[in-house]
């Protein structure tokens, strides 16, 4: 998962899309909102939820 300042980053480029993050028990919940001149469908914003979502392996620090 990658923190609200990068993933603010990564979207930053592209108008019209607003991202949510907050703690939610043991993770986090994102909300993406994408207005119609986006040009993201709703099938583009559930792959980038997928991807957010798929785990990664950090080494211990």
């Amino acid at each position: 998962m990658k923190s609200e300042p990068e993933l603010a980053e990564l979207i930053a480029t592209v108008e019209g899309v607003e991202v949510t993050m907050a703690e939610k028990g043991f993770g986090t919940r994102v909300q993406l909102r994408a207005g119609e001149e986006s040009g993201l469908g709703e099938a583009d914003l559930e792959a980038v939820l997928d991807h957010l979502a798929e785990p990664q392996r950090r080494p211990f620090v």
